[in-house]
């Protein structure tokens, strides 16, 4: 009776964690400008401390519409390294350089998505090489700045998606157990479940 009780929680734990990360990609942001803070990652104290160093702690995001983001980045130190290039999903991207000065360089990119891996390649000058490390949006730092008004075509394909939106809504409500369930979620599942029968044999 123990284990089934201990199942049953973790169950609802994992039931929990799937209701919080859907809700967490269906928060819509208007469109406009935004600021925030961003992490960098590098397997190496020396490649973490350099990141750090040269890239801005704050970047900007731009919302044109649903799925339609841009960021711009800032880096220092360009007279020590160059040829600065965006990683989207390990593919590269198309990258517009805003502004550039003696020491730095402000770079924008597009992306389609707020939950996209991005990483930086950089040749220095000093190693003969590329560094690369991850550049990590901290969105708990997000900050509203302005608002963009939409196009008329824009807000056309804003509506026709809000409408589509609530089809999917009302046919997810007449059809309640049809959940999408992240495979790692399943996976658990499916070892509780094997846990239990063994449990049960050996009992």
């Amino acid at each position: 009776m123990k284990f089934l009780k201990h199942l049953f929680a973790i169950c609802l734990t994992i039931m929990s964690l799937t209701n919080f990360s859907f809700a967490g990609e269906n928060e819509n942001l208007v469109p406009g400008l935004y600021e925030l803070k961003n992490d960098v990652y590098h397997e190496q104290e020396i490649g973490q401390n350099m990141a750090r160093t040269y890239l801005n702690e704050t970047m900007q995001l731009e919302i044109l519409q649903k799925d339609d983001y841009s960021y711009t980045i800032e880096f220092s130190g360009v007279e020590y390294m160059k040829n600065h290039r965006i990683l989207v999903d390990d593919k590269e991207a198309n990258i517009d350089v805003v502004e550039e000065t003696d020491s730095t360089i402000k770079i924008k990119f597009d992306l389609a998505s707020l939950d996209s891996n991005i990483k930086t390649q950089i040749y220095v000058d000093a190693m003969e090489r590329d560094v690369e490390f991850d550049i990590i949006p901290d969105f708990e730092t997000l900050e509203f700045i302005e608002k963009y008004e939409l196009t008329q075509e824009a807000e056309e394909v804003e509506a026709t998606r809000d409408q589509k939106n609530q089809d999917e809504s009302a046919s997810t409500q007449k059809e309640p157990f049809k959940y999408k369930v992240p495979a790692v979620a399943i996976v658990l599942l499916g070892a509780i479940a094997v846990t239990g029968l063994v449990v049960k044999r050996k009992k």
